[in-house]
């Protein structure tokens, strides 16, 4: 056993002889009583300052020595409190002020969150040692008959009595504002996958996968992780059945297009695992999220995954209901639906249909809008975008209202995706955030989700319905 722990085990038995002393409460033993405590702090202050650059810590000091701490100090209070001379309710707030950080520090554990506490603990230590002493020193003045010095000893008592009482406060405070930080960080953050044991589904009717260049990325991608590649059948619902060969694979990476990904949210058997993806398709919406950095990082093995949580939307129209991370109303939908035959190009793709829309395509709706119970009224509305962020738990929409002529309605689409993207919040933008957004007009509106055009309809109905374990670099 090392010198450490030997110095609190030797704590620990002088606070037994305290206890001997306190108990049959004679001038004498009060004043050996004195002295001791004065040793423990002694012993404590030499094991902290002297013997912290002597010996390393061990498990067994880093449990031993703090819960010495706590039981030293509790202890003798505890003891006061049996004579009457110290509040029973002021020794409570201290057993449940530890209760309470010994709760928050272990579910900050399992979160993986680290709180450091050492000045707060020594602090708390120390000042509720500052009792002790000024109760020793007040049993030890009644024996005396010293008047004067006893009323200056008893507020000393009530000094560091209330001086504990802010820093158990504090403490819990302090506690409670870390892990909550330090949740919310580390939600933002994931955490990282230490065992990558991929599988990649390929979906080769995604429009990359003609292009060879990507094909090979795929295949560079898979020898750099030691991920399993396995070919999508080519029929509509490509994931039937798929579980019973992936049963044991808890981390998917989805290697298509936008579609391809929410068609793998809306599949049941996936909805336990971890789902990734890999950008095969012409728009690949996804691909920033998903990804951060420099093009092309993620395919270096040492840039690891990390596991968070994605909020998924529930939307429900007149022809049924899906799951999905986004959504557009409007002329955004317009677009998708002339953009249903794809090409090799993406981008190409997307500027033929946006030229169609221009020139072809209603821009300009009325929507009546019920978010969390509040009602909206949009005249002239060009789009309206619903999406997911991660951990709130609500659904979070940007729409773009004009409150002028309709005929400036597609060039004022352009001027709003600038703002978008220079994320100004700005007419003619409204930002919008709510549990259940509500939408519905009197004409059919162009709906798509995921990058799929889903058709016309009168109403819909978006919420979040559930969080989603997903791969991020």
């Amino acid at each position: 056993m090392v010198v450490r722990n030997y110095l609190t085990l030797v704590r620990v038995l002088l606070t037994l002889v305290l206890t001997y002393l306190l108990a049959i409460h004679t001038a004498t033993g009060l004043r050996i009583s004195m002295a001791l405590i004065v040793l423990i702090i002694l012993i404590d202050i030499i094991d902290e300052k002297v013997m912290e650059h002597l010996q390393p810590r061990t498990k067994v000091f880093s449990f031993l020595h703090p819960f010495a701490d706590k039981m030293i100090a509790m202890w003798l209070l505890f003891l006061f409190s049996l004579q009457g001379i110290f509040s029973f309710w002021v020794l409570g707030f201290f057993i449940i002020r530890d209760m309470v950080v010994g709760i928050v520090r272990w579910l900050a554990s399992q979160e993986d969150v680290l709180i450091k506490e050492e000045t707060y603990r020594k602090m708390m230590i120390y000042v509720q040692y500052g009792i002790i002493i000024t109760l020793l020193t007040q049993e030890l003045l009644l024996y005396q008959e010293s008047g004067s010095l006893l009323q200056i000893d008893s507020v000393l008592v009530i000094l560091f009595t209330v001086l504990a009482i802010i820093l158990a406060f504090g403490s819990i405070l302090h506690h409670g504002v870390v892990y909550a930080r330090s949740l919310r960080q580390r939600r933002k953050l994931g955490k990282t996958i230490q065992h990558e044991k991929i599988i990649l589904l390929a979906n080769k009717q995604s429009s990359g996968y003609k292009d060879a260049y990507r094909r090979h990325l795929l295949r560079l991608f898979s020898k750099r992780r030691k991920a399993t590649i396995m070919y999508l059948p080519l029929k509509k619902n490509m994931y039937e059945n798929i579980e019973q060969k992936i049963k044991d694979d808890q981390q998917i990476i989805i290697a298509g297009g936008d579609g391809s990904f929410e068609s793998a949210l809306n599949y049941k058997p996936f909805w336990k695992k971890r789902l990734g993806f890999f950008p095969l398709g012409a728009g690949n919406a996804f691909y920033s999220y998903f990804y951060k950095g420099k093009r092309f990082e993620y395919l270096r093995s040492w840039f690891q995954f990390r596991e968070i949580k994605l909020d998924i939307l529930e939307l429900e129209w007149n022809s049924g209901k899906i799951q999905t991370t986004f959504l557009s109303l409007g002329l955004d939908a317009e677009v998708m639906r002339q953009s249903k035959e794809r090409t090799r190009i993406g981008f190409a793709n997307y500027f033929v249909a946006g030229a169609k829309v221009i020139f072809g395509s209603r821009a300009s709706y009325s929507w009546q809008c019920l978010i969390d119970g509040k009602k909206y009224e949009w005249k002239n509305c060009v789009n309206l975008t619903l999406g997911k962020v991660p951990y709130y738990g609500k659904v979070h929409g940007l729409a773009l209202v004009n409150t002028h002529s309709s005929l400036l309605n597609k060039t004022i689409r352009v001027w709003g995706l600038l703002l978008a993207a220079l994320a100004i919040d700005k007419s003619p933008l409204l930002v919008l955030q709510g549990k259940e957004f509500k939408i519905q007009s009197e004409t059919p509106f162009p709906l798509q989700a995921g990058g799929d055009f889903l058709g016309y309809t009168r109403q819909i109905r978006v919420r979040v319905v559930r969080q989603q374990k997903v791969l991020m670099i």
